[in-house]
């Protein structure tokens, strides 16, 4: 059965600036904290973080209001469909919500993705962003 992922967070920052800190494999890489990113901002490329550990392709971008990945990690089995990750920024007040939808996710993962997102990006993300301010 098909598994979609939903979630949104409120982060301290523009939806320009969590934007391109997404899509920048250094900053990914920094408010991530998890290893090395390798990410470019241009539909039909490659892109991975967390040492390689997830990885995918650039499917669709809207500048500074949304990034459309194909998605996978080094749990997906070989004969898993790739996830769909669709990120969309929205301003509110003086920061951003973060919208999250992961279509696809295979079922036997869906708790692991649904407790990872807050710890791997969320509160990371929160964190980097209170530090650097």
């Amino acid at each position: 059965m098909l598994k979609i992922v939903q979630q949104s967070v409120e982060l301290p920052a523009s939806p320009a600036a969590l934007y391109s800190m997404y899509l920048d494999a250094g900053r990914h890489a920094a408010f991530t904290g998890g290893g090395a990113a390798s990410i470019t901002p241009v539909p039909g490329t490659d892109w991975s973080a967390f040492d390689g550990r997830i990885h995918g392709r650039i499917l669709a971008l809207a500048p500074s209001r949304q990034i459309v990945q194909s998605w996978r990690s080094f749990e997906w089995q070989d004969d898993d469909p790739d996830s769909v990750l669709i990120l969309t920024f929205w301003s509110i007040g003086s920061g951003s919500r973060l919208d999250l939808a992961q279509v696809d996710v295979p079922p036997r993962l869906y708790d692991t993705l649904l407790s990872g997102w807050p710890t791997r990006y969320w509160e990371p993300w929160r964190a980097f962003l209170r530090q650097a301010s």
